[in-house]
């Protein structure tokens, strides 16, 4: 087994380094004979030195390699913020209007609806059952979501009391 070699096994990667013992290395003058022969391929220690890459550097550890790199903090949400594009208020015809005033009319709370509204710079469609309908203060609460009744685009039932 060459040096560094690590078989993989159950348990990960094994790593070995060949140990020479006194016996296998030459007799010395004065060492007074060889020593039980302990030589052979034994666990590396965690605490040894490095392993070493071809051109004779220590090789960097594998996590810090590949770890991210931010010279910028928030520099990535800014991105993601001038890349959002922003889109325009649908401003509702009078027929559109009048669909939605009767649809919010019939809506109940426990109905299963779709609604799309203006959420600060473009428009989402979210789907869900109708938690409570303020008519006096003109919101409507899908969920856990309140919403305006100016920010509503459109608005579709698709199931009365819960059931779809």
């Amino acid at each position: 087994m060459p040096d560094g070699v690590s078989p993989e096994t159950g348990w990960g990667a094994l790593d070995f380094e060949f140990v020479e013992s006194s016996a296998t290395r030459r007799e010395q003058p004065g060492d007074g004979g060889a020593a039980p022969s302990d030589a052979g391929w034994k666990p590396r220690s965690p605490l040894a030195a490095p392993r070493r890459c071809a051109s004779g550097r220590p090789r960097a550890p594998r996590a810090a390699q590949f770890a991210p790199f931010a010279a910028l903090q928030g520099y990535y949400d800014l991105i993601r913020d001038t890349e959002r594009i922003i889109e325009p208020r649908h401003e509702l015809t009078e027929d559109e209007a009048v669909a939605l005033s009767q649809t919010i009319a019939d809506l109940r709370p426990g109905d299963m609806m779709r609604v799309t509204y203006y959420a600060g710079d473009a428009y989402l469609t979210r789907t869900g059952c109708a938690g409570g309908i303020d008519r006096d203060r003109r919101r409507l609460q899908l969920v856990k979501t309140v919403i305006d009744f100016d920010d509503v685009r459109d608005i579709e039932i698709l199931g009365t009391g819960g059931i779809v």
